[in-house]
């Protein structure tokens, strides 16, 4: 099942994010990532949210997700992003997908619920 990377990043030193961004893309596609979303042309909807920059990369699952994030090549190109952020982290999460054969003709299905109480789409 899809899983996805979402990252927000607070852009202070232009080139230096861009110098990081040119050496992680490579090593996203070949971690059998695909960038979704990349920028910051984005119009706020609703609530008070204005993310300096925002990425979205799908991968095959949590687990790449997960290895991708926690490999010693993403960790060391991680110096290189703090330097665009001027030490800022970033804000990331890994969020499963839905499960693009269960969805039916109709859209995705519901599976019932979480721990929560929200609905689970399938």
């Amino acid at each position: 099942m899809p899983a996805y990377f979402v990252i927000e990043l607070s852009v202070e030193d232009g080139p230096s994010l861009a110098e990081y961004e040119r050496a992680a893309t490579e090593y996203v596609v070949a971690a059998g990532g695909r960038f979704l979303v990349r920028g910051n042309n984005y119009r706020p909807i609703e609530g008070d949210w204005h993310p300096g920059r925002l990425i979205v990369i799908e991968f095959p699952d949590l687990d790449a997700v997960e290895r991708y994030y926690h490999s010693e090549p993403n960790q060391r190109l991680k110096r290189t992003r703090l330097a665009g952020t001027a030490g800022k982290p970033a804000r990331a999460i890994a969020i499963q997908g839905v499960d693009s054969a269960a969805t039916g003709p109709d859209g995705p299905r519901d599976l019932g619920v979480d721990k929560d109480g929200a609905v689970v789409w399938g």
